[in-house]
């Protein structure tokens, strides 16, 4: 039977068990007329044999007779264009998938000195061809996602296994069998709970092969554990990674930062002690230009490590803003306006506006100011108070919010606005005008400091006394003197004392106490900070901080400057938020591919509300050149917040682009950037073992992996298939054909009848 299936042009004949339904039928019926001629003609043609006058043989005359019976048969045939159609069932080689996981956590060199990588391919390219003779192999690769082999991959993103294996089963769908050459580590935690009976319903087993070893593997690992999204050109930008390293036992490394990718490291840290514990290495750059810029940490001098690449990385990407903190500083003429004017003034990320109430009534303005109406001291229009980033109010009388019969103080809860609703800064200091002392109690101000002010007959707290940080304010960081803690323990009880201050005698509930002075065997508040809104308020109960500059020893450090440089800089909103501006806000600092990251536009106007129901929208360009329009809308519970996300399921840079307004804002995020994949890179032999079970197959070693294939049996694929067989169009037609017309020759002219 397979020389006719073959005859009737079916590949591979010899997978044909049977064939069944046999129809055949004229594709283009010539009518009858024509059959009644041909037939004629046959018969004629075939009488001619049988005449007396014919000398052959009877044996001879009756082959002729057939072969031209034949030869009209097959051109009748061939007139008709008649076809057949066949019910076939085949029995095939099984399909077998061969899936190879190429995640990051593969390049650990734990099996006899290779990576993972390299023995899952070196193990497909021996002990696995043993199923090559018996089924068909179907080979993919994975990472983070399902995708053809690719020989030449390195290992790298994260690990979506499970998700793997149901993208297989959903684009294959007639196979035996899985062969899953991994290390078991699935970045997800996902243990195939939910695909696992979906493939043992379909009869699809599972065979992993586990590379790697399950216990804690030898590498060295480097994390960026503190560094800012942004930071103001002409700023320092403070960088942390931290160490650590497991089953490599102590030793002396180097760690190196490079900027933008650059050959030359931009700073080295060389001795740092590696192994006993987590270790951070802090670099203080200063980028010189505007944009984003790359910073990479290499941890360089590692040995013994079971990394491929002895190397261990981590990087962050930092935009650098030309954005100057606007800052207006009010306050009456005395020592703490003067020094910390002065040297506000000089602080190079500071543009700073001055107004001093003058003794006698008026103001005398400095600096940069962002108003022009200055002879009524703050600005009358509110969108001008909020072109300031943070505000100074220093001893200034609460008379002055009450001027022109204004008992609302318009200005003063202009502030209270400035804070909440625009995100901006607030800074008050003592004074023998402010707080208790200025009867601010029931004002709009006194509802968003730290301070609770009360009523008291004493509102100063004379004589001298040295600032107390609390353990909370050591560690923030506006307090941050020096970067080592004993060294900023040190620092601040190094300062000189300060000279009296404002009684306090609590904070407010949800405020941060960061500093304390005694008072008669107790201490009460001196320096407390408060989120209030969008913004925050630094309140200061003492106004001579200008003693740690003047009284400091001449080759002391400028833990004044400092001081004041934290504070503003840790009370400036985001520069990136502009009014009648889009600005594109991540909440994810790594993005990993496969992820489905979540973004945010916040549009405000000139005074900060919420710019509801925008025509905003969103380009968002893949790296192989897609695009995706989306537009977002905001919600009743986030006015002016448009929300959205980006499933990341390419590799490489994505481009972001809000327009709303004529005005545009980019942002791009790279994939791939997640470094979860090798937090707990141990390969998970016992996970494999549970997801073989759930879908009836086994989980193995490398090393009895080959007698298993040796005695796998796995089930034929059968199936069948309709085919229509155009007969009067075969090659074998053709043949017959002229066969049989040159057999009619042959024996004629054999016989003298030609």
């Amino acid at each position: 039977m397979s020389v006719l299936y073959w005859l009737l042009g079916f590949n591979d004949p010899g997978s044909i068990a049977r064939a069944s339904d046999w129809l055949f039928y004229p594709a283009r019926p010539v009518g009858v007329p024509v059959l009644v001629v041909l037939t004629v003609v046959a018969i004629g043609l075939a009488a001619l044999n049988v005449l007396p006058q014919n000398i052959m043989r009877w044996r001879t005359r009756a082959a002729l007779t057939a072969v031209r019976l034949a030869g009209f048969a097959v051109l009748a045939l061939m007139l008709c264009q008649i076809e057949l159609r066949l019910t076939v069932e085949r029995v095939a080689r099984p399909n077998i998938a061969v899936l190879t996981d190429t995640s990051a956590s593969m390049s650990l060199a734990d099996v006899d000195g290779r990576s993972r990588l390299d023995a899952a391919r070196a193990f497909a390219a021996g002990a696995l061809q043993r199923l090559a003779g018996r089924a068909e192999l179907v080979r993919y690769d994975f990472s983070w996602q399902l995708q053809a082999e690719d020989a030449a991959a390195e290992p790298q993103g994260m690990t979506r296994l499970v998700a793997a294996l149901d993208g297989l089963a959903r684009r294959e769908d007639d196979l035996q069998a899985v062969i899953l050459l991994t290390d078991g580590n699935d970045t997800t935690g996902d243990r195939g709970g939910l695909v696992a009976p979906l493939l043992a319903s379909r009869g699809l087993p599972v065979h992993p092969v586990v590379f790697g070893s399950p216990g804690p593997p030898k590498v060295a690992r480097v994390k960026v554990s503190e560094a800012a999204p942004y930071v103001r050109l002409g700023d320092e930008l403070r960088l942390t990674a931290a160490l650590s390293s497991e089953g490599l036992g102590e030793q002396v490394v180097r760690v190196l930062l490079f900027e933008d990718g650059r050959a030359t490291p931009a700073d080295v840290r060389d001795n740092i002690r590696l192994g006993k514990g987590p270790v951070e290495v802090s670099f203080v750059v200063k980028p010189s230009r505007v944009g984003v810029r790359t910073y990479r940490f290499a941890l360089e001098g590692v040995r013994g490590t079971a990394g491929k690449s002895g190397r261990p990385l981590a990087e962050h990407k930092v935009r650098v803003i030309d954005a100057k903190i606007r800052v207006l500083y009010l306050d009456v003429p005395r020592d703490e306006r003067k020094i910390l004017g002065h040297w506000l003034a000089r602080d190079p990320v500071v543009d700073l506006a001055a107004l001093t109430l003058l003794p006698k009534g008026g103001w005398h303005a400095q600096g940069a100011l962002e108003h022009k109406d200055i002879g009524e001291g703050l600005p009358d229009q509110e969108a001008d108070l909020h072109r300031y980033d943070v505000i100074i109010l220093g001893d200034i009388p609460r008379s002055y919010f009450r001027a022109g019969s204004d008992v609302a103080e318009t200005k003063m809860q202009r502030f209270v606005d400035f804070v909440t609703r625009r995100g901006g800064g607030l800074i008050t200091l003592g004074g023998q005008a402010v707080y208790t002392a200025g009867q601010y109690q029931d004002s709009p101000l006194a509802t968003i400091l730290p301070f609770v002010i009360e009523p008291t007959d004493k509102p100063q707290v004379p004589k001298p006394f040295k600032l107390i940080p609390t353990p909370i304010g050591l560690g923030h960081p506006a307090m941050q003197l020096a970067w080592e803690p004993q060294a900023n323990r040190d620092a601040w009880f190094d300062l000189p004392a300060l000279d009296g201050c404002n009684r306090v005698e609590r904070i407010k509930p949800g405020a941060t106490l960061l500093a304390v002075r005694d008072v008669e065997s107790r201490q009460i508040p001196v320096l407390a900070l408060q989120s209030v809104g969008k913004g925050k308020v630094l309140s200061l109960a003492a106004d001579t901080t200008w003693r740690w500059e003047m009284m400091r020893p001449a080759e002391g450090e400028d833990h004044f400057s400092h001081f004041w440089g934290n504070v503003v800089r840790f009370l400036a909103p985001d520069p990136r938020i502009a009014p009648n501006s889009p600005q594109i806000l991540r909440y994810q600092s790594h993005a990993a591919i496969g992820q489905r990251v979540t973004l945010a536009t916040r549009l405000v106007d000139a005074v900060y509300k919420p710019v509801r129901e925008a025509n905003l929208v969103v380009k968002v360009t893949s790296p192989s050149g897609k695009v995706l329009h989306i537009y977002p809308r905001d919600g009743r519970d986030a006015p002016g917040l448009y929300q959205y996300s980006i499933a990341l399921d390419e590799p490489g840079p994505w481009q972001v682009a809000a327009t709303c307004g004529g005005k545009t804002t980019t942002e791009e995020i790279v994939a791939g950037e997640g470094d979860e994949e090798m937090d707990d890179p141990r390969a998970k032999p016992e996970a494999m073992a549970e997801l073989a079970r759930a879908t009836g197959g086994k989980e193995l070693a490398p090393q009895e992996a080959a007698a298993f294939f040796d005695q796998l049996r796995v089930a034929p694929r059968r199936f069948t298939e309709t085919a229509s067989v155009a007969l009067w169009n075969l090659p074998a037609t053709m043949i017959l054909m002229i066969g049989l017309v040159a057999a009619d020759c042959f024996i004629r002219k054999r016989k003298g009848m030609v």
